[in-house]
């Protein structure tokens, strides 16, 4: 059976690394292209990052690696140093042996929906700034994509870069409310799903007794579990990214609800927070018309953990892959 189209769209960030890792051995997905997008460290850097990557783990040359937008849609500061200085811990990998592919992420993202129109899934697990230039340049992108599964938001959490918002909409959050009002279908795994599956230094032991193919896995996971360590004192850290590529494969990994998003872009308190309106209370809240009008674009949204044990199955899964 032929496997389906993809386009992981991403920011790496440690959890990103794996969140491709995790892709690519489930042995389920086509990766047609592998997008990089500012957040986690700058442009840049995550597209060195993303290059590197793909040689790390065997796909150099034959999946393209795209650079994203130059800025945000917001034109917002969204520094952070919670991945490390090169936004893999202390990582500076091989670069790709491929050209740099001069493409840019939003035209490689319509050029494949129309390819692959009514096929292709996009998992975005950085902010939504390539996703939403795409609309922007060419609304019908909206509905000539299967799916879009994005991590990002909260439905009823905390934030977890402010009180209000989870940080890859904070970090661009005009981005995020342009791509939920679009029409695209998409479903939306924030920080209510993310935060209970949880990775600890017992799968690390795991990954590092498998030996030879698990190094870099390893280190970046050991990175990633310091840095919940030092940074909110915990002794395990939350699969953000992974669950995203999970869900777009299997939901029974979340409990969902569906309804409408909204995303505060205007108040610097409330920057980048997602208000979720349940489909049953269509109507029922006190909010002004156009904000109530846009309840006719509904999406899926992740509310807590489901059934299926997925940091299980994301262990199981990075051991079938290891880098080359």
């Amino acid at each position: 059976m032929a496997l389906s189209p993809i386009v992981l769209d991403s920011d790496p960030g440690l959890d990103d690394a794996v969140a491709l890792q995790y892709l690519l051995g489930s042995g389920l997905w086509d990766l047609k292209a592998y997008t990089a997008v500012g957040g986690n460290a700058p442009m840049a850097q995550v597209f060195r990052n993303a290059r590197g990557l793909a040689r790390a783990f065997g796909i150099d040359g034959d999946v393209p690696v795209h650079p994203g937008a130059g800025r945000t849609i917001s034109r917002v500061d969204s520094a952070s140093d919670f991945h490390g200085p090169t936004g893999l811990g202390d990582e500076v990998l091989a670069d790709s042996t491929a050209p740099e592919q001069s493409e840019p992420a939003a035209a490689a993202l319509l050029r494949l929906s129309r390819r692959y129109e009514g096929e292709l899934t996009v998992v975005a697990t950085g902010p939504l700034t390539n996703v939403a230039m795409a609309l922007l340049q060419d609304p019908g992108f909206a509905h000539r994509v299967r799916r879009l599964v994005f991590m990002g938001g909260a439905a009823q959490a905390p934030g977890n870069v402010t009180a209000l918002a989870e940080f890859n909409v904070w970090a661009d959050p005009d981005a995020a409310d342009i791509v939920v009002s679009s029409g695209i279908p998409y479903t939306m795994v924030g920080l209510d799903a993310t935060h209970g599956w949880r990775f600890t230094y017992e799968d690390l032991a795991r990954l590092d007794a498998a030996g030879p193919g698990q190094e870099l896995t390893v280190r970046i996971m050991r990175t990633y579990l310091k840095a919940y360590e030092s940074n909110r004192g915990q002794g395990d850290c939350p699969l953000h990214d992974p669950l995203a590529v999970g869900v777009a494969a299997d939901e029974s990994f979340v409990t969902t609800g569906s309804g409408t998003v909204a995303v505060e872009c205007a108040s610097q308190l409330g920057r980048g927070q997602t208000a979720f309106l349940p489909e049953e209370r269509a109507g029922s809240y006190a909010y002004p018309p156009h904000i109530l009008d846009r309840e006719k674009h509904t999406g899926r949204v992740a509310l807590g953990t489901g059934p299926r044990d997925f940091s299980a199955h994301f262990v199981e899964t990075l051991l079938r892959c290891p880098t080359v």
